[in-house]
């Protein structure tokens, strides 16, 4: 018998402690990792707000402010917000400008594809500052969780 080497049980104590420290660091770099996604979007939206702001103050409203055909103007009031507005860093949303008028609008981050972020559900950001976050992914912003964007 060898003084040196591991015994068969002295290994699966081993293995058991791994699996145990797996067990726990997964889903808490998961939720991690969910809520960092989450939170570039929000700053996102924050982001694309600022360049909203820009453009109303040249232009004195918020409609037609998206680029849809990539020449640098304006010609759309709702659609992908564009480099015109702003820089988005979100890679799992997509940022949009949706019901923009002379007066106001509304920004919505929507997570891409199927991916873990969808499970997080939509966030908006509107003219008046008012945050919602489709917690439970019904589509709608009426449960009263959901005029938040904090856990």
């Amino acid at each position: 018998m060898h003084d040196r080497a591991f015994s068969l049980l002295e290994l699966l104590v081993a293995v058991a402690i791994l699996v145990i420290v797996v067990s726990v660091a997964v889903p808490v770099y998961t939720a991690y990792s969910l809520r960092a996604h989450r939170v570039n979007a929000q700053a996102d939206l924050f982001r694309c707000a600022q360049g909203l702001e820009r453009h109303a103050t040249e232009s004195r409203s918020y409609a037609m402010a998206v680029d849809t055909d990539g020449d640098g103007v304006g010609d759309a009031s709702t659609g992908p917000v564009s480099a015109n507005l702003c820089t988005v860093a979100a890679g799992a949303y997509e940022i949009s400008l949706h019901a923009a008028t002379a007066a106001d609008f509304v920004l919505r981050a929507t997570p891409r594809g199927d991916g873990a972020a969808a499970a997080e559900g939509v966030v908006e950001l509107d003219s008046t500052g008012v945050r919602r976050w489709d917690r439970n992914g019904d589509g709608d912003f009426d449960d009263a969780d959901e005029r938040r964007w904090t856990d």
